[in-house]
């Protein structure tokens, strides 16, 4: 079962992890972001939940991408995949498609998103 949490590090995510085998937690490179994923580092740690992270919009910020990376890694965490920022996003949108359907770079980011996930799954034992 997939569950999609809130952003943030409140109670709902707290919620939303709960009885999870496997996080992904998603961030963007940014002084705030960094912040924020530790904490959820903090608290998949603390349930005994396996993480791993991504960082989206990761080309906006290239060097806090590798400095978030670097602190996912020091505290555990695997990193599953970078996703860019890009304007097909807006353009699946439009055609009412995901992004996965569109022939894009965005596209090909979140197939080998799922795939890392899976990857990490399975390290982990965890069967996606």
């Amino acid at each position: 079962m997939l569950i999609d949490g809130s952003p943030g590090i409140g109670c709902p995510v707290i919620a939303s992890i709960t009885g999870a085998d496997l996080a992904l937690v998603v961030t963007e490179p940014t002084l705030s972001g960094e912040h924020d994923l530790e904490r959820v580092l903090q608290l998949t740690k603390h349930f005994g939940i396996t993480a791993s992270v991504c960082v989206n919009k990761w080309d906006l910020n290239p060097s806090m991408t590798e400095r978030i990376e670097h602190t996912a890694r020091a505290r555990g965490a695997a990193v599953a995949n970078r996703v860019r920022y890009d304007t097909a996003v807006t353009s699946a949108q439009i055609r009412a498609q995901a992004v996965v359907e569109c022939e894009s770079e965005i596209g090909n980011d979140v197939r080998d998103l799922w795939r890392g996930v899976a990857d990490i799954g399975d390290k982990h034992g965890i069967r996606l």
